[in-house]
């Protein structure tokens, strides 16, 4: 009876043959809007996902980075340690790291970046559980001809330990400069150097002076400067020279801002002379001089046109010192071509101040941890230190001394390399 049924209900053409058309439009209705549903999520999903993702890029300021100081020798570099809201008032471009040296409130294990100072090194620290995200920074600021090559009992070469690198060397992961010189983005309105014009006037300028606190240099600068002396005078001021400063308070740092207001003040010309000739090095004396009303004379392993304004500064490694004497001679006569010297000073800007220095290279390090980038690792940081750095001395410049003696290098790594001549 039932297979009868159905029979007759297939076999009912008139009363059914409409429900075929409707039934097949009712399923294509049915299946057009679910694709209209799945486009609609699939759209979704991907709004959704740009909206993730400008979140992620607004995250900087909320997922804190932690860097740890493993040795910490030179104090906060300009941030109050453990405080997260440290960077932003320094004015960093990412503001979500806290920078600590206690390893309690910041435990190795968890730090994003630990950052290890070279200097006091002794041997590489025991760290357990390395985690994948974390990187682990060489921090160096002295040229590698400071320290014998494995100067420390440590594992060989340091090998597969160091992830990156701050340094004053331009190929350094971070590159920690002792100042800087940017080009304005609009002139400066009052003319300065109409105004040293004024000033160089009106003032009788003596000729050249130094200013040196450290009694020791492997560059050979004393040979130089005693040839120099045999004609032009030079006046030493400092912990190592002949004549002093006016006494001033404060850090070693800050003390020695007036003396060098009062070299520029006096002196057409003042030595920006460094201890060591090495690729990239250079102080911050350079830059500090650079900012004043005076030319500095430079002696050293620095891309001086790279990181200068030309004709800004004079190279003493292109003079032999008899060579050197001539040409500061014709300068002092012709006050034009001295002048010369400060054509920059209305479009240029020195950036030299300590706070600055100190606390751009961990601004950089902060970027740096927020932006992904893959893993690297050093093999061999010795052969990245010592094999690819070149120092050298006048001679390699073609540069001979008549009274080439060798001065005992002081080398004290309690001084802070800002404090450095």
């Amino acid at each position: 009876m039932h297979r009868h049924t159905l029979r007759a209900l297939f076999h009912r053409p008139n009363r059914h043959c409409l429900i075929y058309p409707l039934w097949l439009f009712f399923l294509f209705n049915v299946f057009f809007v679910k694709q209209l549903t799945i486009r609609d999520v699939y759209d979704d999903y991907h709004q959704l996902d740009v909206v993730q993702r400008v979140d992620m890029s607004t995250l900087k300021d909320t997922d804190v980075k932690t860097i740890l100081l493993w040795n910490p020798w030179y104090g906060d570099f300009g941030f109050t340690l453990d405080d997260v809201s440290s960077f932003s008032r320094v004015g960093c471009k990412f503001k979500n790291c806290v920078l600590s040296k206690n390893k309690t409130k910041v435990v190795p294990e968890q730090a994003d970046a630990i950052v290890f100072l070279y200097t006091n090194l002794c041997e590489l620290p025991k760290v357990h559980g390395r985690q994948g995200f974390q990187r682990y920074v060489l921090l160096t600021d002295d040229p590698p001809m400071c320290y014998p090559r494995n100067y420390f009992e440590r594992d060989n070469h340091f090998g597969s330990f160091f992830n990156w690198t701050i340094s004053y060397r331009k190929n350094a992961d971070v590159t920690w400069k002792r100042g800087w010189v940017k080009k304005l983005d609009q002139p400066l309105k009052k003319n300065s150097f109409s105004q040293i014009r004024l000033r160089n006037s009106k003032k009788k300028k003596k000729l050249v002076a130094w200013y040196v606190a450290r009694c020791g240099s492997k560059s050979k600068r004393e040979a130089y400067i005693n040839e120099l002396r045999e004609y032009v005078e030079v006046d030493s001021y400092g912990p190592c020279g002949e004549k002093s400063c006016p006494e001033t308070s404060g850090t070693p740092g800050a003390a020695i801002l007036p003396c060098l207001d009062m070299l520029a003040n006096n002196y057409k010309f003042i030595l920006a002379f460094e201890r060591y000739i090495c690729d990239d090095f250079v102080t911050k004396r350079f830059f500090d001089l650079l900012d004043r009303d005076t030319v500095p004379i430079v002696f050293g392993g620095a891309d001086y046109a790279r990181i200068a304004p030309s004709h800004s500064f004079i190279d003493a490694l292109s003079f032999s010192p008899r060579q050197l004497a001539d040409h500061l001679m014709k300068l002092e006569k012709n006050e034009n071509q001295y002048l010369r010297h400060f054509w920059w000073k209305d479009i240029y800007q020195v950036h030299s101040g300590y706070q600055e220095l100190a606390s751009q290279p961990f601004c950089d390090l902060c970027e740096k941890l927020n932006s992904n980038l893959p893993l690297k690792i050093y093999r061999d940081i010795d052969n990245w230190w010592y094999n690819s750095t070149k120092c050298f001395g006048p001679e390699d410049r073609g540069i001979v001394i008549r009274h080439n003696e060798t001065i005992e290098d002081l080398h004290n790594v309690q001084v802070p390399w800002s404090f450095d001549d």
